[in-house]
C-alpha cells in the first residue's frame, strides 16, 4: 500500500514488498491463529500463513473446544502441501460453560498423520489436563495408528499427559535425537521393554518428568528400569515412577536426578555406568536406608567433574556426617562442588573433596528465588543512591 505524506510525497509500503521467505519467517514466530489474523490485514499477505513452516495450535485461545477442533481441521485442510519444520499442539481442558469437552482422539491421530506426511522435524504434543480415568487410554495408540510412522524424520519429540504403550517403542524413531516425556503414563510390556529406549540409535537428550507406571499395580517391585544409549549426552530424571534404575551411557555429559517424595516410594539406583560424566545435578532425600542409598548413588557418579547438590540433599547428608567421614571418597575427578545451600558440615564436604587430586573448588550457588531477592535489593539500593551522598559502586 502506498501512503501520501504531508509534504505531498508518496511512501512505499516496504512490508508488502518483502520477499516471501522473510514474511514466512516473521509469521512463524506467531502462533497459527495470530498468524492467520495478521494475514487478513493485507491482500498481499492473505495466503502467506498457508506457507509458514511452523504450526502452533493452542486450544486456550478458543472459548469453545469444538471451535478449536474445527479450526484445527480447517488449518490442516487449507494449508499448502509443504513440509512442516516444527509443530506445537497444546490441547488443554478448559471449563467451557462448566461442561466437560468432548476430546476427539481421532483428531489427534489425524494431526499426527498430517505432520508425519509433511516431513516434520520437531513435534511438541501436550494434552494438558485433558485426561480422565475413563478415557485416559484412548490416546495410548495415537502414534501406533499412523501408517507413515516407520520412516518418520522426527528429530525432537515432546509429549505431555500421554499414555504410552509398547507400540510407542516400535514407532520408528530412527532419527530422533531429543525425547521429552512429561506427566506421561508408561504401560509397557515390562518383560520385553526392560530397556525401552535402546532402539533409538540417535538419541542424545532424554528428559522424563513426573512419570507414572503400572509396576506397583502389577506387583513388579523388583523390576529394573534400564536406560541405555550409546549416543546419549544429556539425561534428566524427575520423579519417575519406577523402583530400580540402571543407566548405561558411555558418552553422557550431564545427568540431573531429582527424586522428591512420591506415593510410590524412591528410586533405588542399582548401577550408573557414566564414564564421561562432566556435570551431575542431584536432589534426593530418601527416608529409608539413607546411608546405602547415598553411597550407591555417589559411587555411580564417581567420574563427575562438577557436582551440584540441592538444599534437601545437603540436609540429609549433614545427618550422615559421621558415617561419611569414615567412607572413602569415590570422586577422583571432581573439580567443582556447587551447593544450593551454604550450610554443609565440614565432614560432609571433606567426603566429596578428599578423593580428588584436582583440588576442587567449593561454590555456593544461590537458588533462583534468592537471586531474584538479591536483584530486588540491588535495585532498591541503586534507587536510594540517587537521593543520598553515599558512594556508588558498579
Amino acid at each position: 500500500m502506498n501512503t501520501a505524506s504531508r509534504s505531498g510525497g508518496v511512501h512505499r509500503d516496504r512490508f508488502s514488498h518483502l520477499p516471501d521467505f522473510i514474511i514466512h519467517q516473521i509469521l512463524s514466530f506467531l502462533d497459527t491463529k495470530s498468524a492467520v489474523q495478521t494475514c487478513v490485514l493485507s491482500r498481499v499477505w492473505r495466503c502467506a500463513w498457508k506457507h509458514i513452516p511452523v504450526l502452533d495450535l493452542h486450544s486456550d485461545s478458543f472459548q469453545d473446544y469444538d471451535a478449536f477442533q474445527r479450526y484445527v481441521d480447517g488449518v490442516l485442510s487449507l494449508r499448502c502441501p509443504l513440509s512442516v519444520h516444527k509443530m506445537v499442539f497444546v490441547s488443554k481442558r478448559q471449563d467451557y460453560d462448566d461442561s466437560e469437552p468432548e476430546l476427539d482422539d481421532g483428531q489427534f491421530a489425524r494431526v499426527i498423520e498430517y505432520v508425519l506426511r509433511h516431513d516434520i522435524k520437531h513435534l511438541s504434543f501436550y494434552l494438558e489436563h485433558c485426561l480422565y480415568p475413563d478415557n485416559y487410554f484412548r490416546f495410548s495408540n495415537v502414534f501406533g495408528s499412523s501408517s507413515t510412522a516407520r520412516n518418520c524424520n522426527l528429530r525432537t519429540l515432546e509429549l505431555g499427559d500421554f499414555a504410552l504403550q509398547s507400540g510407542f517403542l516400535s514407532f520408528g524413531f530412527r532419527m530422533l535425537t531429543t525425547l521429552q516425556l512429561e506427566s506421561c503414563d508408561l504401560r509397557f510390556n515390562w518383560e520385553e521393554d526392560i530397556d525401552p529406549f535402546s532402539n533409538f540409535p540417535c538419541l542424545q537428550n532424554l528428559v522424563m518428568k513426573h512419570i507414572s507406571t503400572d509396576l506397583a499395580y502389577r506387583g513388579m517391585w523388583e523390576t529394573s528400569f534400564k536406560i541405555s544409549g550409546m549416543e546419549l549426552l544429556n539425561l534428566t530424571l524427575e520423579n519417575v515412577g519406577f523402583f530400580k534404575l540402571e543407566v548405561f551411557a558411555p558418552k553422557l555429559k550431564f545427568f540431573r536426578f531429582w527424586e522428591d517424595e512420591t506415593e510410590e516410594g524412591y528410586v533405588e539406583v542399582l548401577e550408573l555406568s557414566l564414564p564421561s560424566l562432566d556435570h551431575a545435578d542431584i536432589f534426593a532425600f530418601p527416608e529409608e536406608q539413607v546411608e546405602q542409598y547415598m553411597i550407591t548413588l555417589f559411587q555411580g557418579l564417581h567420574n563427575v567433574k562438577t557436582l551440584t547438590l540441592h538444599s534437601e540433599t545437603i540436609k540429609v547428608l549433614n545427618g550422615l556426617d559421621e558415617f561419611l567421614d569414615r567412607q572413602p571418597s569415590p570422586f577422583t575427578r571432581l573439580e567443582r562442588l556447587k551447593l544450593r545451600w551454604n550450610d554443609m558440615q565440614d565432614k560432609v564436604s571433606n567426603y566429596f573433596l578428599k578423593g580428588s587430586d584436582a583440588k576442587p573448588i567449593v561454590e555456593f550457588v544461590p537458588r533462583s528465588e534468592d537471586k531474584a531477592k538479591l536483584c530486588r535489593t540491588i535495585l532498591v539500593s541503586l534507587s536510594l543512591m540517587k537521593y543520598t551522598n553515599l558512594p556508588r559502586y558498579c
